[in-house]
């Protein structure tokens, strides 16, 4: 499809190069900002449509999980001191 697309503005520009030249220049300038803003505009859309049907989970930490925490702290700690020591 772009091929088609590239091969027609070729065309095109070899035989009307004034207003081919307008065309790619309003095309820079209006025609893909506004399909850009209009592409964000529906992407927004679509995720808060979705976020309408997410189900959240909120966990509350375990014991077990807070003591795998504080091992991951206890090792950074030691990893900190032998960095330091060097």
């Amino acid at each position: 499809m772009s091929l088609l697309a590239g091969g027609i503005f070729m065309a095109s520009s070899y035989y009307y190069p004034a207003e081919t030249f307008l065309a790619f220049t309003a095309g820079w300038l209006f025609i893909i900002p506004a399909v850009f803003i209009a592409y964000l505009v529906y992407g927004f859309v679509v995720n808060h449509n979705e976020k309408k049907h997410r189900i959240e989970v909120v966990l509350k930490p375990t014991e077990a999980m807070k003591a795998i925490v504080r091992q991951e702290i206890k090792i950074k700690r030691k990893k900190e001191e032998i960095m330091n020591s060097r």
